[in-house]
């Protein structure tokens, strides 16, 4: 079967990137082919672009939060992603063309975008957060495009991102109850995402694992052969998207109680924090030097739902900082089905010493086989 996978741009996130991968890898090992979209449909209209510097000028000016230049996004919007890819991302950009059949799916003429569909038996949507109307166009990744199509329309592990739809418009709400209906198959990968389904659209959806807990330990270690363990023994890998003053203390806590010394296992500034035009300290790290990051540390902290993946993957003691502005659900759900609730903290939260014991990995890998096998299953049905 010849199947198109439609999620967020192949840009510059490792656990979006990982997560491409992963989905695809499983689908080609079960004899399809295989192809992803690179670039994503993606809001970028006037009034998307204005709201979103009136919330950075919010953030900067009143909250006097300094992540959140609200210029720079104003005025280097329009081509904000061309810059940063050619400044910043060639590793990603390598790690795409190297191990992710792509195509540029949509492109800016959207009548074609029905043309093209029809070389597919299939499309599957899906994993990240595709649903999230913050991220993405509502209509189209519930395939509006393909009304009046005869192929097969899979949601894997779509993500709201969040426990309700609040970010949605009355359009996007009315898009997505009527299009989701064209869909043979709806999985979700958190649960907050089926009370959604239930609610809103009176259906009852599969909670599947997110692509990248489908592969294996031994499947990432392979992308990572050629990577010497360069880090200290005493490595506390440090992941953390919204690097606040908060944060910092609660990684200098856990250093001095682990006495373990901190990595940061990510550009050293991101783009986005950046107001003077320099973008040398914004490159990020290859893809398999990111993997090789978990794969030495001795702990883990993070912000980030994929640093809490890897994390798990790796089998490595961690803490999450919960990262309400990027949706708590996420991690919410996958915790709380792997029982590892207590590996989570709020800022302003005391340090517990329970956070800092080793993991039990022995039922926790048990679980995940047992949710490995149902979601390659639930797969396997509907293609």
């Amino acid at each position: 079967m010849r199947i198109l996978i439609l999620t967020q741009p192949l840009h510059y996130n490792y656990g979006g990137l990982l997560q491409a991968y992963a989905l695809q890898q499983v689908l080609r090992r079960m004899g399809h082919d295989v192809v992803t979209d690179r670039n994503g449909a993606t809001p970028k209209s006037l009034w998307y672009r204005i709201s979103h510097f009136v919330y950075h000028a919010i953030r900067f000016y009143i909250l006097k939060d300094y992540r959140y230049y609200p210029y720079r996004y104003l005025f280097l919007s329009f081509n904000k992603e061309n810059i940063a890819l050619k400044s910043i991302g060639t590793n990603m950009r390598n790690f795409v063309d190297t191990h992710i059949a792509t195509i540029p799916f949509f492109e800016k003429n959207t009548k074609t975008w029905s043309n093209k569909a029809q070389f597919f038996d299939a499309i599957v949507v899906g994993s990240d957060q595709v649903w999230r109307a913050t991220m993405s166009d509502i209509p189209v990744y519930f395939l509006s495009f393909t009304e009046g199509l005869q192929m097969k329309r899979i949601a894997y592990a779509a993500s709201f991102g969040t426990d309700n739809l609040d970010e949605y418009s009355k359009v996007d709400l009315k898009a997505a109850s009527k299009y989701i209906k064209l869909f043979d198959a709806v999985s979700v990968r958190e649960d907050s995402g089926a009370q959604i389904c239930r609610y809103f659209f009176k259906m009852n959806v599969a909670h599947v694992l997110d692509p990248t807990m489908l592969l294996t330990k031994d499947d990432y270690l392979k992308l990572i052969e050629d990577e010497d363990k360069t880090h200290s023994l005493d490595m506390l890998l440090t992941y953390v998207l919204d690097r606040t003053q908060e944060k910092k203390e609660i990684i200098q806590k856990i250093s001095g109680a682990l006495h373990l010394k901190p990595h940061e296992n990510g550009p050293a500034k991101y783009f986005s924090n950046v107001i003077e035009d320099d973008f040398s300290e914004c490159v990020y790290p290859s893809v398999s030097k990111w993997l090789a990051g978990f794969r030495d540390a001795q702990f883990v902290v993070t912000d980030s739902f994929h640093g809490m993946v890897f994390s798990i993957i790796f089998n490595k003691p961690f803490i999450v900082i919960l990262n309400t502005e990027r949706g708590a659900s996420r991690f919410n759900s996958l915790l709380s089905m792997l029982h590892l609730e207590n590996r989570m903290i709020s800022i302003g939260e005391d340090l517990s010493e329970n956070l800092l014991v080793p993991i039990d990995y022995a039922p926790i890998n048990k679980i995940l086989d047992g949710w490995k096998s149902k979601s390659v299953d639930y797969m396997r049905q509907y293609l």
